[in-house]
């Protein structure tokens, strides 16, 4: 490959977006390892929320999403937000990525795909669920996103483990050796 090819096959790379979807109570593992990973493909991030219990009326010029709740009983309309205070905390987790910040309403793992695709994404991070009786319950109800994201799209699904995480010790990563031998 020629340095002219080289270099124009990491721009290219460098265009297409990891793609990481995250809640209001995200464990800080899953922003902070989708970050480190961006960064290691030479990709940008964007970070994305999905309301559930929301479904998208209309994609407006600027991408953003106008919403109606699932009810029908109730009639309304709104543009959908990212929260600023999980857009305070990625920004402080992550201080040296510039992200992005993409609201949206739907199935989560249908949302996330299509974003994916719009944005021609490299790949689609999502955390696993933190453990405990309500997030089995929630998952076996409304099942895995992670699942149905590797079941029903072509792009690369990185699942980024927190049950270790979530009490503050995980045993994979290693602490900085102490020894300078």
């Amino acid at each position: 490959m020629t340095d002219a090819a080289g270099s124009q096959a990491a721009g290219a790379a460098s265009s297409r977006p990891l793609v990481a979807g995250v809640v209001a109570d995200v464990p800080d593992v899953v922003i902070t390892e989708a970050a480190a990973l961006a960064a290691q493909l030479g990709s940008t991030i964007v970070f994305a929320t999905v309301e559930p219990l929301r479904y998208s009326i209309s994609t407006l010029p600027d991408g953003s999403v106008l919403s109606m709740p699932l009810d029908p009983d109730v009639a309304d309309t709104q543009e959908e937000t990212f929260d600023p205070d999980l857009v305070a905390r990625i920004r402080s987790l992550v201080p040296d990525a510039s992200p992005e910040f993409v609201a949206r309403a739907g199935d989560p793992a249908i949302e996330l795909a299509r974003l994916a695709e719009e944005r021609d994404a490299r790949a689609i991070a999502v955390g696993t669920r933190k453990p405990g009786f309500r997030a089995s319950l929630e998952e076996f109800l409304a099942g895995s996103i992670a699942v149905s994201l590797a079941h029903n799209q072509a792009r690369p699904v990185i699942v980024i483990p927190v049950a270790h995480t979530v009490e503050g010790h995980d045993p994979a990563r290693r602490a900085p050796s102490s020894d300078a031998s």
